[in-house]
C-alpha cells in the first residue's frame, strides 16, 4: 500500500519547505545534511527504517542540497532543484525496485560504470539505490568494491527497510542514517503543507503510527472514497446520451482507479436494493437522485439485481481486456436506461 507514496515529493517542488520537517526528527538527520549543504558529504550513506517513513524523500532533499544554487539549500524552486524533482537530473541515478524484483549485479555494474564517467554539470553524481536487501549477492559484492575503493565526487545514497538484510560489509563501509516513526506535531504540519485538509489529517493521526507513507495513503484513499461517491452520484442520476458519455469519458480518463469508482456505484445500487426489500431505512437515501429514492419504494427489485449484474459484467470485461472505453459506454448508457425505463413507469 505505501509503495505509491514512496517518493512524497516528487513533482511537488514548490512544497518542498515541509520536508525541511526532517531536521525536527533527530539531530543526525541534521547533520547529514550540514554535510551536503555545505558540500562536504561522505562517499556513501545508509538510511535506515520502515517502509513509509520517507527515506527516498529524504535522499532526494540531500541531493538536491548538493546541486542546488541558493544560499538556502536546498530551496526547491532554483533550476537545480526543479531538474532533481522532475527527474531530469543527469546527475542523479537511481535503481528502485518498487515492484518486489531483485536487483541484479547488471544493474548495479550499469550504474557504476555510469558514474565513473564526467559529470554532466561540474560537481557530483549521486547515486539512490533502494532497496539494498532486494540487491542479489553478487550485485551487493559488485557495489562493495566501489564503496571499499570511492569514485571523487560520488555519493552513493542506499535505503534499506530491513538493516538485517543488508550485507554488514556494506552497511560498515556507510554513515548510517535513521529515520524513526514522525512525530505528530511534525506530521501534523508537514501533511497541511502537503495541502491535505485539516479535519482528514486529525482522523489520520492516530492510526499511522508516525509513518508518514501510511498518512498519506490513508488520506489519499479517503479523498479518492469521497470523489469516488460523487461520481456514483452522478453515474445514478444520469438522464441522457450526453451526460452518459460525459460520465464514461470521465471514468476512462481515470482508468487507474476504475474500481473504486465501479466499487462506489455498486455499493450505492446494492443499498437501494437493500432499501427496496425492507432490510434498510430509506433516511440512507437522502443522498441520492430522488428518481431513485422513488425506485426504492416501488420499483421491481429485479431492476436492481439486473444492474448490479451490469456492474459485475463490466468488472468481467475489465479482468478480460476489453477496450475499457466501450466498456464503461455500454454500463452508462444500461444505468441511462433503467434511469429513462424508471421516469415513465414511477410517473
Amino acid at each position: 500500500m505505501i509503495g505509491k507514496a514512496t517518493d512524497l515529493i516528487q513533482n511537488q517542488s514548490s512544497r518542498l519547505p515541509a520536508f525541511m520537517q526532517y531536521e525536527r526528527l533527530n539531530a543526525g538527520i541534521g547533520v547529514v545534511l550540514q554535510q551536503f549543504r555545505r558540500q562536504e558529504p561522505v562517499h556513501a550513506y545508509l538510511l535506515t527504517g520502515a517502509r513509509g517513513l520517507g527515506k527516498r524523500t529524504l535522499a532526494k532533499v540531500l541531493a538536491s542540497a548538493l546541486f542546488c544554487v541558493s544560499e538556502n539549500k536546498p530551496c526547491g524552486h532554483c533550476e537545480a532543484c526543479r531538474r532533481m524533482y522532475d527527474g531530469n537530473e543527469p546527475d542523479l541515478l537511481t535503481v528502485f525496485s518498487d515492484d518486489g524484483s531483485s536487483i541484479g549485479v547488471d544493474q548495479v555494474r550499469d550504474i557504476i560504470q555510469k558514474v565513473s564517467q564526467h559529470a554532466f554539470g561540474t560537481g557530483y553524481r549521486v547515486v539512490l539505490i533502494e532497496p539494498v536487501e532486494k540487491m542479489t549477492v553478487q550485485a551487493q559484492n559488485c557495489l562493495l568494491k566501489s564503496l571499499e575503493e570511492p569514485i571523487a565526487n560520488v555519493v552513493f545514497l542506499l535505503m534499506t527497510h530491513e538493516l538485517t538484510a543488508t550485507l554488514g560489509t556494506i552497511a560498515s563501509r556507510c554513515i548510517r542514517v535513521k529515520l524513526t516513526p514522525w512525530p505528530d506535531d511534525v506530521l501534523h504540519e508537514t501533511l497541511l503543507a502537503l495541502g491535505h485538509p485539516q479535519e482528514s489529517i486529525l482522523s489520520v493521526l492516530p492510526r499511522c503510527g508516525g509513518n508518514i507513507g501510511t498518512a498519506v495513503e490513508m488520506l489519499d484513499e479517503s479523498k479518492l472514497d469521497h470523489e469516488a461517491q460523487l461520481f456514483a452520484m452522478e453515474a445514478l442520476a444520469v438522464s441522457s446520451d450526453a451526460a452518459a458519455v460525459s460520465l464514461s469519458t470521465r471514468l476512462k480518463e481515470d482508468k487507474g482507479n476504475a474500481d473504486a469508482y465501479l466499487n462506489a456505484i455498486e455499493q450505492n445500487i446494492h443499498q437501494a436494493l437493500m432499501v427496496r426489500t425492507g432490510q434498510l431505512d430509506d433516511h440512507l437515501l437522502s443522498a441520492y437522485p430522488p428518481l431513485w429514492q422513488k425506485a426504492a419504494q416501488s420499483a421491481p427489485v429485479s431492476d436492481f439485481n439486473a444492474l448490479l449484474s451490469a456492474i459485475f459484467e463490466t468488472r468481467r470485461r475489465k479482468a478480460g481486456q476489453v477496450n475499457w472505453q466501450s466498456n464503461i459506454d455500454h454500463l452508462m448508457m444500461r444505468l441511462l436506461e433503467e434511469h429513462t425505463k424508471w421516469q415513465q413507469s414511477l410517473a
